[in-house]
């Protein structure tokens, strides 16, 4: 059969998931390299990547990281945030999340989710024709039953084998399925003390537990199958211990929405039917279908026989309207093609009546694993049970008392010795879970029987050895719903943000989703930027979306303020500010600096001998148009300390005031003149030099002037 990777609902699903390109985006250059996505650094995938298939599973490096690669892209998102060389490292990804990648080449752009799996998930494969397959999901509870501490899995799968949903557990759980109420439903170990068996726990549409389930005046509910009704009664099964026979029956109960029950049927009048005598679970039921007319059809294993029960309102005038197999069937069954006998149905599961009146059966067949077979000889039904080590997918006729085989689905060489379903569709389509035969998990077959799609555990080996293969209860069908509404991450700026006109300000935000339906846009302010053009408060919002429809916005508020123009600074007019005039002179001289201000050069020269002292008057004038006072700063001492200078007013030194802080002279008016005395001695060994008097005069404003008195120290005088 030729086989390719499946495509998950074809070029429909691509259209679906296409992201349209803003008008006027480069097309593709013709010969253009088709963009691929890959991990790396440790973590694998699968499928592999393939651009009709938009989602895989990852399994995350042994760090717990995913590093994904794509190469050959115009442009590159990661949950919603564009990247510029298209690869990033995800860290901190915990089973059940999604990576999402947007990619674009050329006029196309594409999404991608990877789905983290959690640890020891299996690598599953799928193989398909080009016939089409029923629209939907796969619901499986894989495990390998053996003596293994191998984590179990309940799943939701694509047809690709990509989960939508895990659970990873150590239970006994079994048959994930959408109940008859429109809700997932599951079977897993009572909590309820005294209780024995499972509990039918009910799901939301996010895998959330909202409601149990369990057999009312018994001890144990059984897991094997389980009918929630839109009405809201529910039918469950139990094995239930009888203290009168040592035995286990198997009970069907019926109740009602308030819990009362309904009706009870046991299989306990039926013991000696069993095709396992000395066996206390002598009848082990393992799956039930309520008729439109209220008939109940019911697989017994140990019996290898399917009843249709008719209930009525006093159970014990309940009848079982006819028998297929087992040690007392009510039909018989024509010899097989080859001319030998037909067992029958033998250790069957998963037994259905279809819409043309067929009954459908997962036909087991019985092996040595049990160490004892478990097939009827329907030639002669009183003696041993016998051997049938083959699995069928089988739709019997019933008409005049002959059970003709009229079609059987799948591969006719498989055996599973024990689970099983099978599931008809109005297409003809035909689901298949093959249980215990490892060769494939599940299976489709289209109306004539012949395989179009299976899936399959990979079996990668585990420290060198190639483990046994991953094999669920049944395979159920169901709706590809989403019930994950996308994540939006918004990082800033902060709401509320007061930002300048004009000004330039990022946002930062992203986006997320898990559900299934892959998240399909993330879009924020064009640019990733505010518009800061108008003045006012406005909104900003971030919108992520996915497969399903589904949406999420976060939004934030901003003001936009004008810039602040600092007013002119004052100038203040020449008349209104006080302005020091420094001058100098050495009797008899002239005076050196009156009315010129600095920046100009007033510098005054003189001469010094060793041990003697020069002495100079200092003239402070206010040059301005107002009063003011002056802060006068000069040195104290020259040339090393050999020339030591002071500075008198009125009989007061001021020297230490003008060489440290300097000295605040009073306030002088308009014209007004200040003198002081400067003496400049010369030390006795004085070198020759020309040492400078430097005199700053500033005003409150910052006026400033100088004068230096340059004094020459010489012996020639």
């Amino acid at each position: 059969m030729p086989t390719r990777l499946w495509s998950l609902c074809g070029s429909a699903a691509l259209a679906a998931t296409a992201l349209v390109i803003a008008p006027g985006s480069p097309a593709p250059a013709e010969g253009a390299t088709t963009p691929s996505v890959t991990v790396a650094s440790g973590a694998r995938m699968y499928p592999a990547y393939d651009p009709a298939t938009t989602r895989y599973a990852v399994f995350p490096a042994a760090d717990g990281s995913v590093r994904v690669d794509v190469t050959d892209a115009t442009d590159v998102a990661f949950n919603g945030v564009p990247d510029a060389d298209g690869t990033r490292t995800f860290t901190g990804l915990r089973a059940g999340e999604e990576i999402s990648v947007f990619i674009g080449s050329g006029q196309e752009r594409r999404a991608v989710a990877f789905y983290v799996v959690p640890d020891g998930f299996p690598t599953l494969a799928a193989e398909s024709t080009d016939a089409p397959v029923e629209p939907g999901n796969i619901a499986l509870t894989l495990d390998r039953y053996d003596n293994s501490t191998a984590p179990r899995f309940e799943t939701i799968v694509d047809r690709n084998g990509v989960p939508v949903y895990t659970r990873s557990h150590a239970e006994r759980v079994l048959d994930l399925k959408l109940n008859g109420n429109g809700r997932f439903t599951v079977h897993r170990p009572t909590t309820t003390a005294g209780r024995t068996g499972g509990a039918l726990v009910e799901l939301d549409d996010q895998f959330r537990e909202v409601a149990r389930h369990e057999t009312a005046g018994l001890e144990n509910t059984d897991d094997h199958d389980s009918l929630l009704l839109p009405d809201g009664s529910e039918w469950l099964i139990a094995y239930e211990p009888n203290a009168a026979t040592g035995l286990i029956d198997s009970v069907i109960q019926h109740l009602g929405p308030d819990g009362s029950v309904l009706w009870q049927w046991t299989s306990a009048p039926y013991a000696d039917e069993t095709v396992v005598p000395g066996d206390v679970d002598y009848a082990h039921i393992n799956s039930i279908e309520v008729q439109p007319n209220g008939d109940v059809l019911a697989s017994f294993r140990n019996f290898s026989s399917v009843f249709l029960i008719r209930p009525t309102t006093d159970p014990a005038d309940d009848e079982v309207v006819w028998k297929l197999g087992g040690r007392t069937s009510d039909f018989t069954f024509p010899a097989l093609s080859d001319g030998s006998a037909d067992t029958g149905v033998c250790a069957q599961h998963s037994a259905k009546i279809l819409t043309n009146g067929h009954v459908l059966v997962f036909d087991n067949g019985s092996g040595a694993f049990f160490g004892r077979p478990l097939c009827v000889d329907q030639q002669d039904p009183e003696r041993g049970s016998v051997y049938r080590p083959s699995t069928r997918v089988v739709e019997f006729e019933l008409a005049g008392g002959i059970a003709t085989p009229v079609k059987t689905y799948g591969e006719s060489d498989r055996f599973a010795w024990f689970m099983g379903s099978a599931t008809q569709f109005d297409s003809g389509n035909m689901l298949i879970g093959w249980s215990s035969a490892p060769s494939s998990i599940a299976a489709e077959t289209d109306s004539a029987g012949r395989t179009i799609w299976r899936l399959s555990d990979t079996q990668q080996p585990v420290d060198g050895v190639v483990p046994r293969a991953y094999i669920s209860y049944r395979a159920a069908l169901v709706p590809a719903r989403d019930g994950f509404d996308p994540e939006v991450a918004v990082d800033g700026p902060a709401d509320g943000t007061s930002v300048t006109q004009g000004s330039v300000v990022p946002v930062s935000f992203s986006c997320t989703d898990r559900g299934g339906s892959t998240l399909q846009s993330c879009d924020g302010p064009a640019g990733r930027q505010l518009d800061t053009s108008v003045p006012g408060t406005h909104t900003w919002s971030v919108t992520a979306r996915d497969g399903s429809g589904g949406t999420t916005t976060r939004s934030r508020s901003f003001t936009v303020v004008a810039p602040v123009v600092p007013p002119p600074t004052p100038t203040t007019p020449p008349s209104a500010v006080s302005r020091p005039d420094l001058a100098l002179r050495v009797p008899p001289g002239r005076w050196v600096g009156t009315g010129s201000l600095a920046p100009t050069a007033q510098v005054l020269r003189t001469k010094v001998r060793p041990g003697r002292t020069v002495r100079a008057t200092l003239r402070v004038r206010n040059a301005g148009g107002a009063r003011g006072r002056f802060v006068l700063r000069a040195p104290r001492s020259l040339a090393r300390g050999t020339l030591r200078v002071s500075y008198v007013h009125r009989g007061v030194d001021r020297s230490r005031r003008l060489s440290r802080h300097g000295w605040r002279t009073p306030a002088l008016a308009p014209g007004q003149v200040l003198r002081l005395r400067v003496r400049v001695k010369a030390g006795a060994s004085a070198s020759a030099g020309r040492p400078a008097v430097r005199v700053v005069a500033t005003s409150p404003q910052g006026r400033r002037d100088v004068v230096r008195l340059l004094v020459r120290v010489t012996r020639d005088m």
